[in-house]
């Protein structure tokens, strides 16, 4: 989403739309692999399917009724949480140097 911003020029609304359209994709893409190497298990799947289908349909009616005033603090939000979890994952090395001190 925020490549589409950035890179195309995009309203944050249309961003998220085609970021949304995009990830679709790709998870039909996993699931065809799964499917084909019989790997699925199907009551764990159909429980995310559902929830993240709800919280697709909970994300979308925040978005257009509030806007960009919603999702530009929640955007910031996370990805500041999953740079500091990548940093201080204990694969990293500037995590591990980080860690002495902490």
């Amino acid at each position: 989403m925020l490549a589409c911003v950035v890179l195309l020029g995009q309203h944050l609304i249309q961003a998220v739309c085609t970021s949304k359209l995009l990830n679709a994709a790709c998870n039909l893409g996993a699931l065809s692999v799964f499917s084909l190497r019989r790997a699925i298990i199907w009551p764990l799947a159909l429980a995310m399917a559902l929830a993240a289908f709800l919280g697709a349909q909970l994300g979308a009616r925040c978005a257009v009724r509030f806007g960009s005033r919603l999702i530009k603090p929640l955007l910031v939000s996370g990805c500041c949480i999953m740079a500091l979890k990548l940093l201080l994952d204990t694969g990293n090395p500037l995590g591990e140097w980080l860690n002495q001190f902490f």
